[in-house]
């Protein structure tokens, strides 16, 4: 039996079946550096965009083929959610097994086909989808899993006391807040930090800020 294709919403589990698997899939990855010649540094792996075309027949049923593409097009629309920041629903492109995560950023439309009464019944779509990760799963692609130190915060935690903790300095508690993006340093944690992973930065690291290797 021939494996379809579908986009599968996330939060939701909804299911969007294509109607013709694509001819070609291209995924990519782009490994960001920092420096020239001998002074490369790493940065991290990002995912590349990933685009599909999509084609949608429904001339023998001789329906409004918007039937099948408003599906598709409804996620370019912003989630209804609690959280302050708006943004269209995470999705998951699978064929044979998940093969891309993140949103719809680019959808172009174009429709090839039409019933007398100017309903449209053939459509060829492009669908631009950007990568989005899991805060692990970003971690990975830093490469911090790999060559730096974690800390799961806790209620009780205080910058100064991870500082002393994992660094031996309790005055070097800045430099965890400027890895981690904390901006509001007298508040920390907070109910949204708890459970988080902070980055421990490595200070032996040649040309780290602030730190001499002569």
């Amino acid at each position: 039996m021939l494996e379809m294709a579908k986009i599968v919403v996330q939060q939701t589990r909804e299911e969007i079946p294509v109607m013709y698997n694509p001819t070609e899939l291209s995924l990519n990855k782009t490994v960001m550096v920092q420096g020239e010649g001998s002074n490369i540094q790493f940065q991290r792996v990002n995912n590349d965009d990933l685009t599909v075309s999509l084609f949608f027949d429904t001339y023998e049923q001789q329906i409004d083929v918007r039937t099948k593409t408003n599906k598709i097009v409804a996620l370019t629309v912003p989630s209804v959610g609690t959280n302050i920041r708006k943004e269209p629903p995470v999705v998951v492109f699978t064929w044979a097994g998940p093969l891309f995560t993140g949103i719809v950023t680019k959808l172009d439309q174009k429709f090839t086909m039409f019933l007398s009464s100017g309903i449209p019944v053939r459509a060829e779509l492009s669908v631009t989808f950007k990568s989005v990760l899991t805060e692990e799963e970003d971690l990975q692609a830093r490469g911090y899993f790999n060559c730096r130190q974690l800390w799961r915060v806790k209620e009780s935690d205080r910058l100064y006391l991870i500082a002393q903790d994992t660094l031996g300095d309790a005055n070097q508690w800045r430099l965890i807040a400027d890895a981690n993006q904390i901006y509001d340093v007298l508040n920390f944690p907070q109910i949204k930090d708890i459970g988080r992973n902070l980055i421990i930065p490595d200070v032996h690291a040649d040309g780290f800020p602030g730190v001499s290797n002569a």
